[in-house]
């Protein structure tokens, strides 16, 4: 769909989102803003030649390129690099855009998307992307992360929610260490006892594998075909 480019970046903005995530946004240093439909990747190359694959977190037509980065479990050399070391003006080579789980423009009925942790940056670029395209279709998000600490972007999505009276936002939290008004529980059950029947919808899921195949497995059940479920795992 798109040319897979070669870009020479810098670092332009670090943002803590959560305790472990950070936003990493880069300005390209010559060329166009990078062409790419919503969900897809790029693999990105830092100093040290350290290079890891992430999803596109900034909407098609931004002049820059932002990505959600979360701290791995094993918390890697090369992780702590990336969330510890990295400054302002720091050279980066994007190869972009890769992927197969983009939102399909050609799609006018209602979407689902639930994001993981992290995997809230391509949801975030599909969502925004199919309400400025679509003001009138029903989307609805959910969030499942184990945590209140974990939640990013509440704020942006409720304002969405305030002007999109068909578009609806859901954290879910699996694992929460205190009393919390939240829904609580597996992101898949919460998604069960909303919404019945996904026949006509497409859906657009990236996050852990077991939150991915739990949700996968649900729509299927609920007559979505495999062609319209779309994932990304990590």
């Amino acid at each position: 769909m798109h040319q897979v480019r070669d870009i020479k970046c810098k670092i332009e903005v670090l943002e803590q989102l959560t305790h472990d995530t950070r936003l990493i946004r880069l300005a390209i240093r010559d060329g166009n803003p990078l062409e790419f439909s919503a969900g897809q990747y790029a693999k990105v190359i830092f100093r040290n030649n350290i290079e890891k694959y992430y999803s596109i977190a900034s909407l098609p037509g931004d002049r820059n390129i932002e990505f959600h980065i979360r701290r791995s479990a094993e918390n890697s050399s090369s992780s702590h690099f990336i969330l510890d070391e990295l400054k302002i003006g720091d050279s980066v080579h994007v190869t972009a855009p890769m992927g197969n789980s983009y939102l399909r423009d050609s799609h006018k009925g209602p979407i689902l998307c639930v994001a993981g942790g992290s995997g809230m940056a391509p949801i975030r670029c599909i969502v925004e992307t199919a309400l400025k395209d679509e003001k009138n279709r029903e989307i609805h998000l959910y969030f499942g992360v184990r945590d209140e600490r974990d939640i990013y972007f509440e704020e942006r999505f409720s304002q969405l929610a305030d002007k999109h009276s068909h578009f609806h936002f859901t954290p879910v939290l699996s694992a929460p260490s205190g009393h919390t008004d939240r829904r609580k529980g597996f992101v898949h059950n919460a998604i069960a006892t909303d919404l019945y029947s996904f026949d006509g919808w497409k859906a657009y899921l990236c996050g852990p594998p077991v939150m991915v195949e739990s949700v996968a497995n649900l729509l299927k059940k609920r007559g979505a075909q495999k062609d319209d479920v779309h994932t990304d795992t990590y």
